[in-house]
């Protein structure tokens, strides 16, 4: 009898969930929201580690890198590691996607490098005007060649900074290049 009842109200509960319809869609935009409101919150800055990936070393050693580069080129770049606290693994690419247009920021080209430990992606999203200079293909590129292989083997600093460093000279190379 107790299981019936139990069969009973997980039966109620999801048809009550089927009915909310929009509710739930709209529910869950403004759940992202606050999210996002909630990452930026924390104090936006060049480095935003969430997931505690590196030590205060290799925070400081990335955060220079990054604030270096956008002295020399005016050109930003903001990294964020992140799990489940901000997102789930099925929204990671929107999630990144809002988190890069919702921003503030004086810069016209950026770059946010989205990290995840606890959902084993990344994702890198360049504005519109970045995207001008090197193309989604190029960053893919190296985002596959320093911060994945590095990645699988657990190696997080190290992939992060030299496939920063990468995506900087790739950068670098174009912005030397005569039009």
């Amino acid at each position: 009898m107790f299981k019936k009842i139990i069969v009973l109200v997980a039966l109620l509960s999801s048809i009550c969930s089927f009915s909310q319809g929009n509710d739930t869609v709209n529910s869950f935009k403004l759940q992202r929201e606050e999210q996002l409101r909630k990452a930026v919150s924390k104090g936006f800055k060049p480095l935003n580690d969430f997931e505690n990936l590196y030590n205060s070393t290799e925070a400081d050693k990335l955060a220079e890198l990054l604030v270096d580069f956008r002295k020399q080129t005016g050109i930003e770049i903001s990294i964020f590691t992140f799990g489940s606290e901000f997102t789930n693994k099925e929204n990671f690419e929107k999630f990144t996607l809002g988190l890069a247009n919702f921003l503030p920021s004086s810069a016209e080209r950026k770059m946010t490098i989205n990290i995840s430990k606890e959902f084993r992606r990344i994702r890198i999203q360049n504005s519109e005007e970045l995207i001008k200079l090197i193309s989604d293909e190029e960053t893919k590129e190296k985002a596959n060649s320093f911060f994945v292989s590095s990645f699988k083997e657990g190696n997080y600093f190290e992939g992060t900074f030299f496939g920063v460093k990468s995506l900087m000279e790739l950068i670098n190379s174009k912005l030397q290049k005569p039009k």
